[in-house]
């Protein structure tokens, strides 16, 4: 394929990138912006979720395959596997690993597994594409050994037993597997000690084949660039050509129902946390209509939820919290979910409160005008200051081009959300079978 490069802007945010899509495949996105700090971000289509897959040529193709029989061809890789690759992609090869060549050029260098991607960053205050030409080296020429496969087990189970004793990593993985029945969402980013002794090179280099394509990545940069030296860097490389196979990832079935709808457990926590699970089931494989979904939910929740809500004046007076209190929401195409998070000395109370609470706004549908109207104001506003900042931009383009959609059309989305849209929302979301908690005390 050749090299496409297309121009994007925003009339409404008075700005504007670049996206080229290269003809290796990788989707790269370059805002220019006069800074002091120029980031770039390399994701990775891997994450922890990514657990079962399949490399196909198959004329009838689809990225994703939610099945109860399994193909012949399938792999499965043990828990843990995306994170642990991320570890071991700073390798050191030629006497010197990837920070101290980052270092080099003035550059300071990071990773990061979520259970949806792996990511690759850099931050500079002095030349952009020095560090650029290191990132897309190190990311797509892997060096594994058994020898530093061991070393690195070693300490990504010391790593593991540290986020075992946490009680909010207790809290979290509890309700999760509270909420699901076989999703991987259940299971720790960073596996356990006894799945990551599965983990050798030759499985890593197989998820490297898998999934370390130029067409299952993102380049997003931000800071003192041009598209035009960005394109340089990347054809010195990339390969000419797209791989020809393909990866098909593979999901068991997910039934709506959730497996508990409480789970305590007892941790070194200085106060008990709760945590408050809702499992949504509108999930959709049309990036666009999750996003308005995603949308809506995100102002709903700010409206339920904010410090300013009904449910925390309440919760506050009585003693039941303190500030440690509020709501998030995160969807994809194969979960969602919100979790509402609290430290309190009245989780039972305070978790019956929640329910009751959701109840009555599911019943009363009481959203006022004004409500809605600050709420989405306030979140304009919080997405237009994210335009200040080199590294937020180039975080905000990467997710939401890994998601299907671009930078622009998460605002201009959000700006179409109707009062309506958040009462369907609350209608679909908040039913009280989908509803799980988890204590620790």
């Amino acid at each position: 394929m050749k090299t496409q490069i297309e121009h994007l802007t925003s009339d409404r945010l008075h700005q504007s990138y670049t996206r080229i899509r290269h003809k290796s495949g990788l989707t790269v996105c370059v805002l220019p912006k006069r800074a002091a700090v120029t980031y770039g971000v390399l994701g990775v289509n891997f994450g922890a979720n990514d657990r079962i897959f399949r490399m196909t040529d198959d004329a009838v193709y689809a990225p994703m395959l939610t099945t109860e029989t399994m193909p012949a061809d399938v792999f499965h890789i043990p828990s843990g596997c995306a994170h642990f690759l991320e570890h071991k992609m700073f390798a050191e090869r030629g006497g010197e690993d990837a920070i101290a060549r980052f270092a080099r050029f003035g550059a300071n260098a990071d990773a990061y597994t979520t259970p949806d991607l792996t990511a690759y960053l850099y931050s500079t205050t002095e030349d952009p594409y020095a560090p650029l030409e290191i990132l897309l080296d190190f990311v797509m020429n892997p060096y594994f050994t058994e020898e530093n496969v061991a070393r690195e087990r070693s300490i990504i189970a010391q790593e593991i037993r540290m986020y075992d004793d946490s009680p909010m990593q207790t809290g979290y993985y509890n309700l999760m597997a509270a909420l699901y029945h076989t999703h991987p969402i259940r299971d720790n980013v960073g596996g356990t000690e006894e799945t990551i002794r599965d983990i050798t090179p030759a499985v890593l280099y197989r998820c490297h084949e898998a999934f370390y394509r130029p067409d299952n990545m993102v380049l997003s940069v931000s800071g003192n660039v041009t598209p035009e030296e960005v394109l340089a860097v990347c054809d010195r490389c990339l390969p000419d050509t797209v791989t020809a196979n393909r990866t098909q990832r593979i999901y068991l079935p997910e039934p709506k129902t959730i497996v508990t709808d409480h789970v305590t457990a007892q941790a070194g926590a200085a106060a008990p946390l709760l945590y408050f699970g809702v499992k949504d089931n509108c999930l959709s494989s049309d990036p666009t209509e999750r996003l308005r979904h995603a949308s809506a939910v995100d102002i709903l929740n700010d409206i339920l939820f904010c410090k300013s809500s009904a449910i925390f004046s309440d919760l506050y007076a009585k003693g039941w919290i303190n500030g440690r209190f509020g709501a998030e929401y995160e969807h994809n195409e194969t979960y969602s979910y919100t979790l509402i998070s609290a430290e309190t000395a009245y989780p039972a109370e305070t978790a019956d409160a929640i329910r009751t609470y959701l109840a009555d706004r599911v019943r009363l549908h009481d959203i006022t005008d004004a409500q809605f109207a600050r709420c989405r104001r306030v979140m304009y506003a919080s997405s237009v200051t994210a335009y200040e900042s080199t590294e937020d931009m180039a975080l905000d383009c990467l997710d939401s081009t890994m998601d299907g959609t671009e930078l622009f059309s998460s605002v201009d989305i959000m700006m179409q959300i109707t009062k309506d849209d958040l009462i369907d929302a609350l209608d679909a979301l908040y039913r009280p079978e989908c509803m799980a908690v988890s204590v620790v005390t």
